[in-house]
C-alpha cells in the first residue's frame, strides 16, 4: 500500500513538473502586434480616422512584396484627445477574445528602432518589443479605409522578420600568403 503513494506522488509531481514547464515555456513566439493609424488624411486636419491595435499570430507580411498576411484580431483604440501610440503611461485595449494588451511608446524615436514594449494579460512575463515601423496599406477596413503601421511590436528583434538577409558578398579569391623561409640559402645582397 505504501509503494502504490509512493507511484501516486511521483506521478503527481512528474505532472506538476511538466505543468510548470508549459506555464514558463512562450506560447506565441511569433506573434506580432501592429499599432496602426487608419483612414490617414481623412480625418480632422489631415489626421487619420482611427487607430488600431492589430495581432498576427505569425508574419505580418507574407514575403511577398507589400502583401501582407491576414491578422485574426483587431480592436480600435479610441482617441482620448491625445495620439494613443505616444500617451503618458501608455495605453490599453482589449482584444476581441478578452485578451488585453498593454503597450508604452516613446514617438521620438524614428524608423526602424525600438521604441517600446508591449504586453498582454496571456504571456505578461513575456514582453514584446515594439519598434518604429511607418509602412502604408498594412490593413483594409471593412469601410474600405487603408491602416498604415506606426510601430510593429514582437519578439523577433526586428520590424521586419520576412525580410532576408542580402547574401554576403563574394569575397572572391583568397590572396596567397608567401611561406615563411625554410632555413635554406639567404640572398644578401650586402653582403657581396
Amino acid at each position: 500500500m505504501a509503494t502504490l503513494k509512493s507511484r501516486n506522488i511521483i506521478l503527481l509531481l512528474t505532472s506538476l513538473l511538466s505543468l510548470l514547464h508549459l506555464a514558463t515555456s512562450q506560447r506565441t513566439p511569433n506573434e506580432n502586434l501592429v499599432l496602426a493609424d487608419c483612414g490617414i488624411g481623412l480625418g480632422v486636419n489631415g489626421g487619420s480616422t482611427s487607430r488600431e491595435m492589430i495581432y498576427y499570430p505569425g508574419d505580418v507580411w507574407t514575403g511577398n512584396g507589400a502583401d501582407t498576411n491576414k491578422p485574426t484580431m483587431m480592436v480600435n483604440v479610441p482617441w482620448s484627445g491625445s495620439y494613443p501610440w505616444g500617451q503618458n503611461g501608455g495605453v490599453s485595449a482589449r482584444m476581441p477574445n478578452g485578451d488585453v494588451f498593454t503597450v508604452h511608446i516613446n514617438p521620438k524615436i524614428k524608423d526602424p528602432i525600438a521604441a517600446g514594449d508591449a504586453w498582454h494579460m496571456y504571456e505578461m512575463n513575456l514582453p514584446l518589443k515594439c519598434y518604429s515601423y511607418h509602412k502604408d496599406k498594412v490593413y483594409q477596413l471593412d469601410d474600405g479605409k487603408w491602416c498604415s503601421s506606426a510601430y510593429v511590436c514582437n519578439h523577433r528583434g526586428t520590424p521586419t522578420p520576412h525580410v532576408k538577409p542580402s547574401p554576403a558578398p563574394n569575397p572572391g579569391p583568397v590572396p596567397v600568403t608567401p611561406s615563411p623561409p625554410s632555413g635554406g640559402a639567404i640572398c644578401d645582397v650586402l653582403n657581396n
